[in-house]
């Protein structure tokens, strides 16, 4: 427990401290609705871009989409649905989305085209915009605590400080939250290699995987004979 030294002082001191990493898990698992599924498909996104598994990759797509649903469907309602549209209209031909795609994003419910056709651009996007969000953003800070100046990511709340620590502090060499590729069940490591939730579904992925793999080289080998007996019989 210290005093945030580095915030602008107004009012009383404002104590902070580290946060746990028991108060890390117990975020996870109380994260509910569209917050909970969003950070649940970012956990599989990360996973299947790191091991260039495509089948996880498709399956992290569609958690994706479920994410970006739930949320448009607990969205508040608009103040004024007609501005909501008129800059949807205005910034249409900028964006190169339909105003109404447009809209949805400047409102923060789907994310620019570009991050939409690659998704290591929404990755980034999704994860930056988590720990950015207005007002109440995480920020690295300098902190003066025991007589010793700390160099630290103060975050307002554990949403937050879970986002920045499995995003950003646990790539880098410390267990995290992950998701496993053959199940989808989210789990913590037990060490920071650690990509499946038990060895026998690692096994049993990497069957799934080849075969996906062996029926998508069989689709394209018959494409190519398909397509060289029309040309054969067009001569």
């Amino acid at each position: 427990m210290g005093e945030a030294t580095f915030l602008i002082e107004l009012g009383n001191p404002q104590p902070v401290r580290a946060v746990t990493m028991q108060e890390l898990k117990n975020a996870a698992r109380q994260m509910k609705g569209a917050d909970g599924k969003q950070f649940f498909a970012l956990l599989a996104l990360r996973g299947a871009l790191e091991s260039g598994d495509n089948l996880a990759l498709d399956k992290a797509k569609e958690l994706m989409e479920h994410a970006y649903r739930l949320r448009e469907a607990e969205k508040l309602p608009t103040v004024n649905p007609e501005v909501d549209w008129q800059l949807g209209e205005l910034f249409a031909r900028d964006s190169g989305l339909t105003p109404e795609e447009t809209s949805r994003y400047l409102s923060g419910f789907r994310p620019g085209p570009r991050a939409r056709e690659n998704p290591s651009r929404l990755l980034s996007y999704e994860v930056s915009k988590a720990i950015a969000a207005p007002l109440d953003n995480a920020q690295i800070v300098l902190w003066w605590m025991n007589g010793a100046f700390r160099p630290a990511i103060y975050c307002p709340d554990t949403k937050t400080a879970l986002y920045v620590h499995t995003f950003f502090i646990a790539p880098v060499g410390g267990p995290g939250f992950r998701i496993c590729p053959y199940d989808g069940e989210q789990f913590f490591q037990d060490r920071p290699n650690q990509d499946y939730c038990c060895p026998a579904h690692r096994e049993a992925h990497r069957v799934a995987r080849w075969r996906d793999e062996r029926r998508n080289k069989l689709a394209v080998e018959k494409g190519r004979k398909g397509k060289k007996n029309v040309t054969q019989k067009a001569r």
